[in-house]
């Protein structure tokens, strides 16, 4: 298990991806191990919030009703390089979309830590966890490491059928963090008359359309799609605070599975105290 420390305090500002209103979150170490949301004032451990994830992102609620939206891109960024313990205090609604990936947010937890030994004792699994249904499903297999099997499949013939296998000791930084948010070009209006992707463009995001994608500077990777969710996938993962020793097989899923994965992984933990 590789694990990184925050040596100092940085922050990202700009705009949510759903609201497109400005919104700010500083990162910092913790006074104690662990992950730490602050909101409004209150201060929870991620493991302690409610997760909802049906609003095209991770949601993470405050027992009064608090809401941090999309909260999964910074997460991803921090716990795919090893950090597991940070203080995390934002404010406004959601955290900044940034450039739709986790790219601009690890950079700066790699400037901002140093390799260590020690952080939060990983899960192990001694039993297979599965959320879902046959066509749709995660499920997290007892394992000796961390490691994704990812699936999608999506009609447009820019994407297709994708499959990625990830290994948590991978190259993060490189492999997964660039790959940006995505939307069909048929659901954009629907999404924003929904009050969803208002701080989305085609320069943080990329537009599926029936004869290609749109996007500044074009797909980062011909598989670009999947490891997005892959990306997504450990950011979710993170509500568990601690790492998770297993191997995660998502297919066709999303933040709704992921986060329902995350829960079932917690009352484990709860029955293991």
């Amino acid at each position: 298990m590789k694990y990184r420390k925050l040596t100092g305090s940085f922050f990202f500002e700009g705009k949510g991806l759903h609201s497109g209103r400005e919104s700010r979150v500083t990162i910092e170490p913790p006074d104690a191990e662990g992950l730490t949301l602050c909101a409004g004032g209150a201060a929870l451990p991620l493991s302690e919030l409610a997760l909802e994830g049906s609003g095209r992102g991770s949601d993470l609620i405050f027992p009064d009703g608090k809401r941090v939206r999309t909260c999964e891109h910074v997460l991803s960024a921090l716990t795919g390089l090893g950090v597991w313990s940070a203080r995390l205090s934002v404010t406004g609604d959601e955290m900044p979309a940034l450039d739709g990936c986790a790219f601009t947010a690890a950079q700066r937890v790699m400037e901002h830590s140093i390799p260590c030994d020690e952080g939060p004792a990983p899960l192990f699994l001694q039993q297979p966890v599965h959320v879902g249904n046959p066509s749709r499903f995660v499920v997290a297999l007892p394992a000796s490491t961390f490691h994704i099997t990812c699936v999608i499949e999506y009609e447009a013939q820019s994407i297709g059928t994708q499959i990625l296998d990830y290994e948590g000791s991978g190259d993060y930084l490189n492999a997964i963090a660039p790959a940006r948010t995505f939307a069909m070009e048929e659901d954009v209006e629907a999404l924003r008359a929904a009050g969803m992707a208002l701080g989305g463009s085609t320069d943080n995001a990329i537009l599926v359309k029936k004869s290609g994608i749109e996007t500044r500077g074009g797909l980062r990777f011909s598989d670009e799609f999947v490891r997005h969710k892959t990306l997504d996938l450990i950011g979710d993962l993170a509500n568990l605070g601690r790492p998770l020793v297993a191997h995660i097989v998502a297919v066709r899923a999303g933040h709704v599975l992921h986060l329902q994965l995350a829960e079932r992984l917690r009352s484990l933990l709860h029955r293991a105290r």
